[in-house]
């Protein structure tokens, strides 16, 4: 089972990443490869392996120039990529969120730069396409600009959002681009859950519902082996 979690800021992927994280234990028995959820494609806070960045680290990421930023980001998702050799995987955001994060805030990217983040996102998609022939499962999450609002305002002093870039005027556009690439992207199906009047359980309950039918063949064996 192979999932990208895709949504703004304050939609809840890294929450629910992390109840599907124990869910697909409490299910299958095994956890995703190596335990791990993939949760780097913010700037400049990242969580996951080996750790959250400190708020010095993300002074440090912030004061690194667009060139190399992109450079870092670029080498991450290459990497990354070849994780999609393995049965499972757990991303968050990846070269969805990555894409629009360059371009809105990072002056990378842009169109006609060499590497223009529209290509990048093609050229990421392709190779993951030569890597597996499992579907790519991308969870698109939204929620009302309103409640994303009053989310931002509750919790934007939580250390998961320290230096965050997006402002409240963003929203509504961010949410916007969100959807684009969703619909541009090619490697799997999608499945789209709002979560502007869910609480998290909900939100996981749902996610697994509809989740269900694209599990691989693999996936329903150890569903079934556990069970016994």
């Amino acid at each position: 089972m192979k999932i990208i979690l895709a949504g703004i800021e304050y939609v809840g992927t890294t929450t629910l990443a992390n109840l599907l994280s124990d869910w697909k234990k409490e299910t299958m028995g095994d956890p995703f490869y190596m335990d791990l959820i993939h949760d780097h494609s913010k700037l400049p806070h990242t969580s996951g392996h080996p750790d959250d960045t400190t708020l010095e680290e993300q002074e440090q990421v912030l004061a690194l120039s667009p060139k190399l930023k992109e450079m870092y980001h670029r080498y991450g998702m290459y990497y990354h990529i070849h994780h999609y050799a393995q049965e499972d995987d757990l991303t968050v955001g990846f070269h969805i969120e990555e894409s629009i994060y360059a371009r809105r805030y990072f002056h990378y990217g842009l169109p006609g730069d060499q590497f223009d983040r529209e290509k990048v996102f093609d050229q990421v998609e392709n190779r993951i396409k030569q890597i597996t022939s499992d579907p790519i499962i991308i969870v698109h999450m939204t929620a009302a600009p309103e409640i994303i609002s009053e989310r931002m305002k509750e919790l934007s002093n939580h250390p998961a959002h320290s230096n965050s870039p997006l402002t409240q005027a963003d929203i509504p556009e961010v949410l916007s681009e969100y959807e684009r690439l969703v619909e541009k992207s090619s490697i799997g199906p999608v499945i789209k859950v709002d979560t502007s009047n869910e609480n998290p359980n909900q939100t996981l309950n749902r996610v697994t519902s509809l989740l269900e039918q694209y599990f691989t063949e693999s996936d329903r064996d150890r569903i079934a082996a556990f069970k016994v």
